[in-house]
């Protein structure tokens, strides 16, 4: 690499620092087509090309191409994490394993991925092994460690636990303070303390950093949670325009189903099925809690069952079992009950709640 090009690279690199990526865009095209066999060039253009919907097939292709040069560790870490992004868990692990299978000083940061996919998988022991062995070890990203095992332990509604984690990073950098920030504000949420929720959630935007928009769409469910369905829809459409945009379309579909404007909601969810993996998931439950709610139980239960080896099976498996269970199918609603017990899912104490009822509906009719 000669010294121009160098010299532009780092520019390149400094443009990305200061979150200018259209213009750090432009830089690594004219770079990767003046020279496309540069591999550092190729590499950070492909991770760009991934953050944009528009050329994140191209960017996945880039990386592949990468996968038999001398930076195929580099690639098969960032091929792995855009697998995961898109519900695609088993190729994910395939990356993950290639990096630590090869001895990489990437392991740890592989290792992290890995239990980020496990965890979303449903297999919340094995990702937390994983987290406890990269903080005991003291890992170059022990940080970011502490922090997905919070976000574990916020699923298993262990909020003192959690609290704990997050709030260990509070005083580290500005990058860990926002990440915290933001996992404080949801666990103060699903606590039921909204004013402190929303006061972890603003001091987040103050920051002014890249977890801004996920602020105000946190902020925005807790209106909806408070009945301020007028200041909820403001923070929901604020971010209509933002890379976030298909989160807040689904929230705004949720709006929708509470205000009774089903036709509406339905455009909304169904204008989400042409999206990514993850989009067309959480879709496609909603529109399954929507058919249910009208009486559509074969769509309804159809679309769940479309569910079960994706991202939000767990969610589709609960959804199961309450449809059966108001069709009176009791043994079938068990069924799926007590598999989110046995696994011990984010909504067992929800499945237990259910099991409960199931329970004490069959002793009133005996």
């Amino acid at each position: 690499m000669s010294n121009d090009i160098y010299y532009k690279y780092l520019e390149a690199k400094y443009l990305i620092k200061e979150n200018r990526l259209t213009e750090a865009t432009k830089l690594l095209e004219e770079l990767h087509k003046n020279d496309p066999y540069e591999t550092i060039i190729t590499f950070e253009l492909a991770k760009l090309y991934i953050k944009n919907e528009n050329t994140e097939e191209e960017g996945k292709n880039l990386l592949i191409n990468l996968l038999n040069t001398k930076n195929k560790y580099y690639a098969f870490l960032e091929l792995g994490k855009y697998y995961s992004s898109k519900g695609e868990y088993d190729k994910a692990l395939e990356c993950f394993n290639n990096v630590i299978n090869g001895n990489n000083v990437d392991n740890a940061y592989a290792n992290l991925e890995l239990s980020k996919v496990y965890f979303k998988k449903g297999e919340p022991e094995l990702a937390k092994k994983i987290l406890k062995i990269l903080i005991s070890s003291n890992a170059v990203n022990k940080n970011y460690a502490i922090f997905e095992l919070g976000k574990i332990k916020l699923s298993e509604e262990k909020f003192h636990e959690a609290r704990i984690l997050f709030k260990s990073l509070l005083n580290l950098t500005k990058k860990d303070r926002s990440y915290a920030l933001l996992e404080l504000g949801r666990l103060e949420c699903k606590d039921e303390n909204y004013d402190l929720a929303k006061r972890y959630l603003y001091d987040l935007i103050r920051l002014n950093d890249f977890n801004e928009n996920y602020a105000h769409l946190e902020i925005g469910k807790i209106f909806v949670l408070e009945e301020k369905y007028k200041e909820a829809r403001k923070e929901f459409q604020m971010l209509l325009n933002t890379d976030i945009k298909n989160y807040a379309y689904l929230e705004l579909g949720k709006l929708e189903v509470i205000l009774g404007n089903n036709e509406k909601a339905r455009k909304i969810f169904e204008s989400l099925l042409s999206g990514n993996t993850l989009d067309k998931c959480y879709a496609t439950l909603e529109l399954g809690i929507l058919d249910s709610n009208e009486g559509e139980v074969d769509l309804a239960r159809k679309r769940f069952l479309s569910l079960l080896n994706k991202p939000n099976k767990n969610n589709a498996i609960f959804e199961l079992g309450l449809l059966e269970s108001l069709e009176g199918n009791t043994s079938e609603a068990k069924k799926y009950f007590k598999y989110l017990v046995d696994n011990n899912t984010s909504n067992k104490k929800l499945a237990i709640k259910e099991l409960e009822i199931i329970k004490g509906y069959k002793r009133k009719i005996k």
